[in-house]
């Protein structure tokens, strides 16, 4: 546990990391699922694009049903919950697709498809994580760190 003599940056940034490991670790699987099947295909029988698409729709499913055991507090029906979900996918896959085809574009990375989906993944990252809780959760930031401080009381004082 966090103690009181903690500087409040300190226990600030833990519960910043801290509540995205979850996240991370099932967006791990999903990405190895997404990476996994998108070089597969890309290497063996698709075109980048279509490969892209199958690829983060099927690590999308996977994720919503690992979110929702694993990550995020279920807040509102699973029904809204996975609407609210998939168009927030829809967003991140648009935003996937869009990199791909940026990142061919470009000299020197446009044959590595490896670093391509990679540099991708990475950036939608955070766009996914805070996107996601909103659709799952519904809470205002305010719930959650009030939250927090029922939980852990000496978590965010100082």
């Amino acid at each position: 546990m966090l103690g009181k003599k903690m500087h409040p940056l300190i226990k600030k940034g833990y519960f910043f990391v801290t509540e995205k490991i979850p996240f991370a670790i099932t967006g791990l699987i999903a990405t190895s699922i997404n990476y996994g099947l998108y070089l597969l295909l890309v290497d063996r029988y698709l075109h980048y694009l279509p490969a892209t698409i199958f690829a983060y729709t099927c690590a999308t499913l996977a994720n919503f049903v690992m979110q929702r055991y694993f990550v995020f507090d279920l807040n509102r029906s699973v029904q809204k919950a996975f609407l609210l979900s998939m168009m927030v996918s829809l967003g991140g896959m648009a935003l996937d697709a869009g990199l791909v085809w940026l990142f061919h574009q470009i000299p020197g990375i446009m044959t590595r498809e490896w670093l391509i989906k990679g540099l991708a993944t990475f950036l939608i990252f955070f766009y996914n994580f805070y996107l996601k809780r909103m659709a799952f959760e519904g809470a205002t930031r305010e719930k959650r760190i009030e939250a927090v401080k029922d939980e852990h009381p000496d978590l965010l004082d100082g």
